[in-house]
């Protein structure tokens, strides 16, 4: 037969209620879709050694378990066995006497209580072969009913089958299923009887396919805490990584924010450089102008004097001449000419050098008269511009400063800053 594992998934087929069918179990064969046969484990393993015992013999024991219906089909549970080692087919049939039933119901009080016969099992040697029809009988006088199987085995080999009572013959099964689970009372009535072992010993007699099941749950959940393992380290790494890239976007904005205030603090002292020197510069042009303007206004007065004085003498000479003595008036009105011009230029040096005397002068007879002091120490809003000016009363001393100190941008000076002076 074929035989593969799986986990069963029961399905509702009829208006019935759903069956809680076995998780794990394994296929043998193709089962029957008008009959459902589930057999435990640990009956397997029994029903194996009860036969080997007697190889050369037949071995009978009855079927027990649940049967159950869904969809209109039967479910059957075998889920115990009672060995009848003293009971033996031969020619005469099997006789199930009343003593044979006695300890089979015996049994089933002590140890399955809650369980029904489902059946029976008969173990030839030189199995497969076609079944005595004398076999049929007994299965009808015996175990009657759609519920209730016959399981043949050979007992070397063990080569089983399944069969039941249909159109009047005993028809071989195509299928079963095998499932697992913890059947304490059959592990019981196994050590109690001396044929059986714990669930420790059992595992000696579980054939490669079982094995091969477990091996397949067993990794299962291996790969399923790995799968959980692998899910946790990798949510971890992420967050991590998400928490690296927040501090390094902040950090960078951060940087970018104080390179602009670096950068507008920087305009802001360049502007107001610009608009101190432009107020320095302003300062001497308006002085300038007004000398200019004053100057002007004192030659147009000597002018206007001067002409007034060269016509009072002629006014003079015709007022003192009425008789018409030119000659009298003329000499007079030159005479009066020649002093008008003589006092004029001796007034306009004097007026020209006081209205042409400036600040930038008064600074510059200063800044030559003190001796210039070899280092200064740079106050609180001080410029180079300002430190030019204050020190030498001029502009052009700012390139001077600034390669006697190493000064290679001349807008960056810092309060407190020594400089050497030229």
């Amino acid at each position: 037969m074929i035989e593969f594992v799986y986990k069963e998934n029961p399905k509702e087929t009829g208006p019935e209620l759903q069956l809680d069918l076995p998780k794990n179990v394994r296929q043998i064969g193709e089962p029957e879709e008008g009959r459902k046969i589930y057999i435990e484990d640990y009956v397997i393993t029994y029903l194996k050694r009860f036969a080997k015992e007697e190889a050369l013999s037949s071995r009978i024991a009855v079927l027990l378990g649940n049967s159950e219906r869904m969809g209109g089909i039967p479910y059957l549970f075998i889920r115990s066995a009672v060995a009848l080692k003293d009971l033996e087919y031969g020619e005469g049939g099997i006789p199930f006497t009343d003593e044979v039933w006695a300890e089979v119901y015996s049994a089933i009080k002590e140890y399955f209580p809650a369980q029904d016969i489902l059946g029976w099992f008969l173990s030839v040697p030189g199995y497969p072969m076609e079944l005595d029809p004398d076999l049929a009988r007994i299965h009808v006088n015996y175990f009657g009913g759609v519920d209730k199987v016959l399981m043949v085995a050979e007992p070397t080999d063990w080569d089983e089958d399944f069969f039941a009572y249909e159109n009047g013959r005993m028809t071989r099964q195509k299928g079963y299923y095998i499932f697992y689970e913890r059947n304490e009372a059959m592990q019981r009535y196994m050590i109690d009887t001396g044929d059986g072992e714990s669930i420790d010993d059992k595992e000696h007699f579980e054939d490669r396919a079982i094995k091969s099941f477990r091996a397949i749950v067993q990794e299962k959940k291996d790969l399923s805490g790995q799968k959980r393992v692998m899910t946790f380290l990798y949510t971890a790494s992420t967050f991590l990584v998400m928490v690296v890239l927040v501090i390094g976007i902040t950090l960078i904005n951060n940087y970018e924010k104080m390179e602009g205030l670096e950068m507008a603090l920087s305009d802001i002292s360049r502007t107001l450089e610009s608009q101190e020197g432009e107020t320095g510069e302003s300062a001497p042009a308006n002085a300038s102008a007004a000398a200019e303007d004053t100057e002007a206004s004192g030659e147009g007065q000597t002018g206007a004097e001067g002409t007034e004085a060269a016509e009072t003498p002629e006014e003079t000479g015709n007022e003192q001449e009425p008789d018409g003595e030119v000659s009298g008036g003329g000499q007079e009105t030159g005479a009066g000419e020649t002093d008008a011009q003589t006092e004029a230029p001796e007034a306009d040096p004097q007026e020209t050098e006081a209205l042409a005397e400036s600040p930038a002068a008064d600074t510059q007879e200063a800044v030559s008269e003190n001796t210039v002091p070899e280092t200064y120490v740079v106050q609180q809003g001080d410029t180079l511009l300002k430190i030019s000016r204050k020190i030498y009363g001029r502009d052009d001393q700012i390139d001077a400063i600034c390669s006697l100190n190493g000064i290679d941008d001349s807008d960056h000076i810092l309060a407190g800053q020594k400089l050497l002076l030229p």
